[in-house]
């Protein structure tokens, strides 16, 4: 990560600070003169650091309509690649054997009125009793409840598009067979609030990321160009096939033209860390990943400190332990430095 030295290069400034250091050491305690160094402030900044990463376009809204009910499809309105409108008709079943449900379902509704008419004649001429003609009552009931649900099934045998946007995909053809509440379409709303851009980042990254961060976005198919966003969803759980936490991120301008799986290079911008402890990077020696050493001077003798490392800004090394109650680091002549050597600190 480009916050962090690389290896190569902190072994190669220790291995040529150690060296210096044996050679000067010596040649100060044959001499037995003070090791000549500068110091530098240990001081609190604010850093504000960016986050880039790589993300693929894509729309909140997308919808899969289906039927309700199984049938033969008798005809489909839309195909791949045409945009259609929210509530435009996609498709319809062949309505054969659902006319003939609604149908069944009307008659019987007709017999249940005819028979609860003939229980309360009855009922009037006490040759019925009053369960008869509640049992009656309730067989009607029944009835006109099955042909609800006929009428509303009929209703539900075709498909309207729930959403504006396009037809990614066809998922199946006049003449087949399907069954309820499989998906017909595969529709990609493309309003211009629509488009999203997903993309996954580290878990220290992912740490640092609010709701709301701003950000900016460029695509490859629009060259000197950036779009401002902002983030609108993080993650819960890690992505077990990348190893990364996937963030959402909303255009809050948009090119003209959009399509699903664009690859964009985003640049986020969490709020600012504040109060971090910085020091010079010249200050570090013996590096080991996090892990470094510096020199405090205390009464013109170099006493030494092991500091965690949380990242590397531009010239400078962000602590995150070890320099409590430090006012100074000795950055000049610190690889030539040993505990206890004396020291004669210069501006």
């Amino acid at each position: 990560m480009k916050y962090y030295l690389s290896f190569s290069l902190l072994l190669i400034l220790f291995a040529c600070g150690k060296e210096k250091q044996e050679s000067n050491a010596g040649q100060a305690s044959l001499n037995g003169k003070a090791i000549t160094v500068r110091v530098a402030p240990v001081q609190k900044e604010n850093i504000d650091l960016s986050i880039s990463a790589i993300g693929q376009v894509t729309s909140e809204n997308d919808a899969k309509p289906a039927f309700k009910t199984g049938g033969v499809i008798a005809r489909m309105y839309a195909e791949e690649g045409s945009f259609v409108k929210k509530g435009q008709l996609l498709a319809t079943l062949n309505l054969t054997e659902i006319d003939a449900q609604v149908q069944q379902a009307t008659v019987a509704v007709d017999k249940a009125v005819r028979d609860l008419q003939r229980a309360e004649n009855l009922y009037a001429d006490s040759v019925a009793t009053l369960e008869n003609v509640q049992d009656a009552r309730t067989g009607l009931r029944v009835a006109e409840e099955n042909l609800r649900m006929a009428n509303f099934n009929k209703s539900y045998s075709e498909i309207k598009s729930p959403i504006a946007g396009k037809v990614i995909q066809k998922l199946v053809n006049t003449g087949e067979i399907v069954g309820p509440g499989m998906p017909a379409y595969y529709i990609l709303g493309n309003a211009k609030g629509d488009w999203i851009i997903k993309s996954g980042l580290s878990d220290r990254d992912w740490a640092r990321v609010n709701k709301g961060d701003r950000a900016t976005i460029s695509f490859d198919a629009f060259p000197g160009k950036s779009f401002a966003a902002k983030v609108t969803q993080l993650a819960d759980t890690g992505n077990a096939g990348s190893g990364t936490f996937d963030v959402e991120l909303a255009l809050l301008e948009s090119p003209s033209r959009m399509a699903a799986g664009l690859l964009a290079s985003i640049d986020i911008y969490p709020k600012a860390v504040e109060g971090q402890t910085v020091i010079p990077l010249d200050a570090l020696v013996e590096t080991n990943r996090f892990d470094a050493k510096v020199f405090t001077i205390k009464e013109k003798t170099a006493s030494e400190v092991s500091v965690k490392i949380a990242f590397l800004h531009q010239d400078k090394a962000v602590i995150s332990a070890g320099l409590e109650g430090i006012e100074n680091v000795v950055t000049d002549g610190a690889p030539y430095l040993y505990e206890g050597a004396q020291v004669e600190v210069v501006e």
